[in-house]
């Protein structure tokens, strides 16, 4: 990594493990817009914390929905979380979408589990 990329990770990496819900899940969905600008400049400027950040949403995926606050509408931990993964995912992560899809009453959290279980599903068949 050259000095001038080590700055921007290192905010996103702070943003990324903030104590503010808020924060995490903005990093979050910083990570998936830059996901989605590869198609059009050729690269996620974030990927060298592609790991970190499957792990982060992973863990708020695995912890019951937020409830509504100032900061974030309910659930929007697990939408931030989940959104990510729809890109993230990796076949060993199917068991926790699953449990996702099987014990959220929320349609919109569903939607996106099943997009994120998809993912996994299509690592672990290589399709």
């Amino acid at each position: 990594m050259n000095p001038d990329e080590a700055i921007p990770l290192q905010a996103f990496g702070a943003l990324l493990h903030s104590q503010n819900l808020g924060m995490v899940c903005r990093a979050l969905n910083m990570y998936q817009v830059a996901a989605a600008y590869t198609q059009v400049s050729g690269g996620n400027p974030l990927e060298p914390m592609a790991d970190e950040v499957r792990q982060v949403a992973r863990g708020i995926v695995d912890r019951p929905p937020a409830d509504a606050g100032a900061e974030v509408p309910a659930g929007f931990d697990h939408l931030s979380a989940l959104n990510v993964l729809t890109t993230l995912a990796e076949p060993e992560d199917a068991e926790l979408l699953a449990e996702v899809l099987e014990s959220t009453s929320n349609d919109q959290i569903r939607a996106v589990a099943s997009l994120a279980a998809d993912t996994a599903r299509r690592k672990a068949t290589g399709a």
